[in-house]
């Protein structure tokens, strides 16, 4: 059994297990909260040393609950504790941050598009946070801010949302969604043990020494709880955020997620508040939701970049050519060519491995990145186009052949390559896993869409001249491609021997530009004359 199988059927099993223990955990404090807002008042409630009581039918009986002031005069035979849910809540969701991102060389916590903080060194920062946030947090709430609600809440949100910009900034999306999600999950099982449990336990103590129990302990294990609830739904939410690249995708993601985690509180603040929320209201919400978003739910496929003509009849990823311009002129009288060669001097870095993980097994063997390819000073996957000198070129239209850009593997193919202004670019998932295509772009409005199944095409088109579009997917921070959108024919891609060539090229003087995504863009000057071919160098540098 290979390594990507056990990690995988490892990754099943412990994230079964932390939703499993999560739902006990997270359900028993949903409902406690949920007693304490729906208790009834009794008479005499001081002299029977109760609080309120609550009856309730359920599973064809009946239950009465009735909660004490502080502490009964004496304690039960069998008590239930409420700790262990928390426990294994915690250790089951460190766990599995280690195998999704720790493990296999952190290959998907990081993102070379955030930032060049290096896998070893984002594992310390994501470890050293989840720690050091705690002793922060637990240090604001042992201070004089413990005694104005408002205030401490305002205060540990300004906390978490700065924790989630920084992490935003230097890792990938998704692993900073989930860190932060992390950071306050384990706020809240330490709330448990470190604060909740030992005050329950003097509690119980001061009972069975039969001495008054302190008030002061009940209301400090209560206020813990109460910072467990309001974090719950937060929580939940960025649990879940896992399968959705298009928020933690996002540019503005940490905004999005600041939000987000507001909505979440505030719902929960309302069902703390509210003993009853009648049905219709949710009802009446969600059909208005439904109402609202119908129309976008239900239309056609062409308006969400999904290409009809393209659904059907197979489709494989297009090579990029190295000869660009088009094949035929009316008059070749007032044309000619330009042969270039891409070079590359010093020693290229040396070629890095792409550890897939989990996300393919059909890879035989090592699998490289494409940044740099380079053989004997000769590099590959440079862009060449002409810059500046065919502004007012008539040529031929944008071709009717989409360009296709295969996601398999996990990994784009091609890399690099060159498509026109209109011209149809289909993303194509042939990879039975979740991906999503974000652009990277300043000239063209960027998308990002999900990718989740097996097969499905995705159309897009640019409207504006660019070089170049980054495409990448967020799922999968190495994955990513680049597109140079040009309004004319004349680019081209260097090949492996890094040569390139463009043909009928209307008499005159260019700018030529170069483009490669590791060492930026070189230009020269070029002067075509008619039936003759022009020769062009560029070297880029290795530092």
């Amino acid at each position: 059994m290979s390594p990507a199988t056990v990690t995988e059927w490892l990754n099943l099993f412990v994230r079964w297990a932390h939703v499993i223990s999560g739902i006990m955990w997270i359900g028993s404090s949903i409902f406690f909260n949920w007693l304490d807002s729906h208790l009834d008042k009794v008479d005499n409630a001081a002299r029977k040393g109760v609080e309120g009581e609550l009856y309730m039918v359920h599973s064809g009986g009946f239950y009465q609950v009735e909660k004490k002031l502080i502490a009964p005069e004496a304690m039960p035979k069998r008590l239930h504790w409420f700790k262990w849910e928390a426990g294994f809540t915690l250790l089951t969701g460190w766990l599995l941050l280690d195998i999704v991102f720790f493990q296999g060389g952190g290959v998907t916590l990081v993102d070379p598009n955030v930032s060049s903080i290096g896998p070893t060194t984002a594992t310390i920062l994501c470890v050293v946070t989840l720690i050091g946030s705690w002793f922060v947090y637990d240090i604001l709430w042992r201070s004089p801010i413990r005694h104005h609600m408002l205030a401490g809440a305002v205060v540990t949100y300004v906390l978490v949302v700065a924790v989630l910009w920084h992490l935003t900034h230097v890792i990938s999306g998704r692993a900073a969604y989930l860190m932060t999600g992390a950071m306050m999950g384990t706020w809240m099982a330490t709330n448990v043990w470190v604060h909740i449990i030992p005050a329950q336990k003097a509690l119980v103590a001061a009972v069975n020494a039969r001495q008054k129990p302190d008030e002061n302990l009940a209301k400090h294990a209560k206020t813990r709880s109460r910072h467990n609830n309001y974090m719950t739904y937060p929580v939940v939410l960025i649990m879940l955020s896992n399968h959705f690249p298009g928020a933690y995708g996002s540019k503005y993601n940490w905004l999005i997620l600041a939000g987000l985690m507001v909505l979440g509180s505030a719902v929960r603040h309302i069902q703390n508040t509210f003993k009853e929320l009648h049905p219709g209201i949710l009802i009446a919400a969600l059909a208005i939701l439904l109402t609202v978003t119908h129309s976008s739910l239900t239309s056609s496929s062409s308006s969400a970049g999904v290409d009809p003509t393209a659904s059907t009849g197979p489709l494989s990823a297009s090579e990029p050519s190295n000869t660009g311009g088009p094949k035929q002129v009316a008059n070749e009288s007032i044309v000619g060519n330009v042969k270039a060669t891409v070079l590359l001097q010093g020693t290229p870095p040396p070629p890095k491995e792409l550890n897939l993980g989990t996300c393919t097994s059909e890879s035989k063997g090592p699998v490289y990145a494409d940044t740099v390819l380079a053989k004997g000073g000769k590099l590959q996957n440079a862009f060449v186009w002409v810059k500046k000198g065919l502004e007012s070129y008539k040529g031929p239209a944008a071709p009717e052949e989409p360009i296709v850009m295969d996601q398999k593997g996990c990994v784009y193919h091609p890399h690099v390559i060159g498509a026109r202004v209109g011209q149809k670019v289909v993303f194509l998932n042939s990879d039975p896993v979740l991906h999503n295509v974000r652009t990277v772009a300043d000239s063209n409005a960027p998308f990002n869409d999900m990718m989740p199944t097996k097969d499905m095409r995705l159309a897009k088109s640019f409207d504006k001249e660019e070089v170049m579009i980054r495409a990448k997917c967020d799922v999968h921070p190495w994955m990513a491609a680049f597109v140079g959108v040009v309004n004319h024919p004349f680019f081209a891609v260097s090949n492996d021997a890094g040569e390139l060539a463009l043909q009928n090229v209307p008499e005159g003087e260019y700018e030529v530009e170069a483009w490669h995504e590791a060492f930026g863009r070189v230009q020269q000057h070029l002067k075509v004359e008619a039936r003759k071919t022009a020769q062009l160098t560029f070297t880029f540098r290795a530092e």
